[in-house]
């Protein structure tokens, strides 16, 4: 019966840590594909060979989760570091006050300082490229930059067609979910031909995309009517989400393209 009841509570932990590690998830993981296979598409024969050279196969979908996975390892140092950016909305990134423990600014800056550095390990560009495929995608998800006070909009309960969520787990997933497409489907339609690149597609500014994605949270923060969402909200803002998502990709294909042109076959052994 002691054994009995031991496994139940070793189920339940298993259940509640998948749970926490769910609400921190940028876009989920269809997004983080989504945007992979967009900017999987940007790159070019050469950068693919570098990219197989790293970490055996260039195809960026299946890292698209890395940095959330490792969330589970408690041990791990990457499991803790900020996925996101806290700034008033009446501020830019360059003029509000950082955190003492970093952000998601500095964090993929340095990542990507790590990826571009001849002189760092095999093993240091593995993880800072996964990490890169998935810290670009959440610069453009509207709820990483977000307000301290909420937690970016982790505490601010609203209801998706009758069922309690929150809104930072509404953007992250909710709103993907219900359009019932695969990463490869929501990618076809976040990034249809008829549109061309998307402006800025070849910005490479880290700061810049904060900003960018910070006009978006305050439209949504403008609009919280009466938390209880459907099908007007995401009508509303399936575009923003599509947008967001498109130029995501277009900008993580271009940042690895810049990146891996600088890198010889040498430089990643």
């Amino acid at each position: 019966m002691d054994k009995l009841l031991k496994v139940q509570w070793l189920l339940l932990a298993f259940v509640l840590i998948v749970s926490l590690n769910l609400e921190a998830l940028g876009w989920g993981s269809t997004g983080h594909r989504a945007i992979a296979e967009i900017a999987n598409r940007q790159l070019d024969r050469s950068t693919k060979k570098k990219i197989v050279a790293l970490l055996g196969d260039s195809y960026l979908p299946l890292y698209a989760t890395y940095a959330d996975d490792v969330r589970s390892e408690r041990d791990n140092p990457l499991s803790r570091v900020p996925h996101y950016v806290n700034m008033p909305f009446d501020q830019t990134y360059e003029n509000s006050e950082k955190s003492e423990d970093g952000d998601l600014v500095t964090v993929l800056n340095g990542m990507i300082s790590t990826l571009n550095d001849k002189n760092s390990s095999k093993e240091d560009k593995q993880v800072a490229l996964k990490f890169i495929i998935h810290l670009v995608a959440d610069a453009h998800q509207p709820l990483h930059v977000g307000l301290a006070d909420d937690l970016g909009g982790n505490q601010v309960e609203v209801k998706w067609f009758g069922r309690e969520t929150n809104l930072h787990r509404l953007w992250d997933s909710d709103l993907i979910n219900h359009s019932n497409l695969s990463y490869i489907e929501l990618a076809r339609f976040a990034d249809s031909p008829v549109n061309g690149e998307p402006t800025g597609a070849n910005n490479l500014s880290v700061v810049d995309w904060i900003d960018d994605s910070q006009k978006y949270t305050k439209m949504i923060y403008d609009d919280l009517g009466d938390k209880n969402y459907g099908y007007d909200y995401y009508h509303q803002f399936s575009p923003v989400l599509m947008e967001q998502i498109r130029k995501a990709g277009y900008h993580l294909g271009n940042m690895l393209k810049s990146i891996f042109k600088e890198l010889k076959m040498s430089d990643l052994k």
